[in-house]
């Protein structure tokens, strides 16, 4: 919301962009303003409260347009639209009837009811929305029954110039080999083949290390990942039961020598393009992910790295001499990876700007 739309949107003329979500360390800037709206887990009583703190803060900002990042908030705003107007735009970061049913987010038995629950949410928000931002192509097929025109495929891409090339160190000649896992700490995203693969590196050659960063929304999956890691001091754990800072993600990217994106098969995550694999691509970070087409076909364009089964880990040998004999970053042209800033400014001019 803030380094990508919040930002570029900012830099239109005469336009102040105020942010209602979690709690924030970032200051305040000349033209964005931030609010805590939402604490406490998913489950939590408090976040109850969150599209009231929402429509409280609506009433004194008075917006021209409201965009909503989260389904949590479409029916307050749908409100507010009816009673005060104003421009609507749903910022589709997430299917969220299939996260809901197919990850561990909530617990199975309310997990049909919850996700049909957001899928009536949206189809009635659809009655006076204005405009769609979709973070992926396939939400235009998945999402036919809960979107219309006008809408923008705006992927999660990386937010700044290209940076520049770096000559890549072999990685047979580091005297550690650092892998990286970022971004959420959950089962369904392959954190423990994460930590699995780790183990068998480091057993077969100790210059192996793994680094965990991220935020895990669900405290007991937390748990069981300190459980499992607590053995292994090569193995270090950062954050984990708060959001972490992104600017802190992105150093470790570009302290780290491999990305690990060992994401489980799920109907929530398949043919999704997730923005770390972006961030790893443009700071050159060789990857190991699981098989997953469009990952794939990313992977081949830039020579960035191997495709593996990490339900099915090949010997380690045989996985070590592949990763010591591979040349990465090869190909490619790294600007199809940047964030479109105009391509979302010029969408918004055309049919939102001058709309009352």
């Amino acid at each position: 919301m803030y380094e990508k739309i919040g930002k570029s949107l900012s830099l239109l003329p005469n336009t102040e962009i105020h942010i209602a979500g979690l709690k924030t360390s970032i200051k305040n800037e000349s033209n964005i303003y931030f609010y805590p709206i939402f604490c406490g887990s998913r489950m939590s009583i408090f976040r109850f409260f969150a599209p009231w703190k929402f429509l409280i803060r609506a009433l004194k900002v008075k917006p021209h347009t409201i965009i909503v990042s989260t389904h949590e908030l479409l029916i307050v705003t749908y409100l507010y639209k009816i009673l005060f107007g104003c421009q609507f735009i749903y910022d589709v970061q997430e299917n969220y009837y299939h996260n809901i049913l197919y990850t561990d987010a909530f617990p199975s038995l309310i997990k049909p009811i919850i996700a049909r629950w957001v899928r009536l949410k949206e189809r009635v928000a659809k009655k006076r929305m204005d405009g769609y931002l979709l973070a992926e192509k396939i939400y235009l097929t998945e999402l036919s029954d809960r979107i219309q025109e006008p809408n923008l495929v705006l992927e999660n891409k990386y937010v700044g110039i290209v940076p520049t090339s770096k000559e890549i160190v072999p990685i047979k000649d580091l005297p550690k080999i650092k892998l990286l896992y970022s971004g959420t700490i959950a089962t369904s995203y392959g954190v423990f083949e994460a930590i699995d693969l780790a183990i068998r590196l480091h057993v077969f050659n100790r210059k192996f290390e793994l680094t965990i960063i991220g935020f895990a929304p669900d405290c007991r999956e937390l748990t069981k990942v300190k459980n499992r890691i607590n053995p292994f001091p090569f193995i270090k754990l950062i954050s984990g039961n708060a959001p972490i800072d992104h600017t802190e993600i992105l150093s470790a990217i570009q302290d780290h020598h491999i990305g690990l994106l060992p994401y489980r098969f799920n109907e929530s995550t398949h043919l999704r393009v997730p923005t770390k694999l972006f961030e790893y691509f443009l700071n050159q970070l060789p990857v190991i992910c699981s098989f997953n087409p469009t990952w794939k076909e990313y992977v081949e364009m830039f020579q960035a790295g191997l495709v593996i089964n990490f339900s099915k880990l090949p010997p380690a040998d045989e996985l070590y001499k592949t990763i010591i004999n591979t040349s990465y970053y090869t190909a490619g042209n790294p600007n199809k990876l940047i964030w479109e800033e105009d391509k979302l400014q010029n969408w918004y001019s055309e049919f939102f700007l001058n709309k009352n």
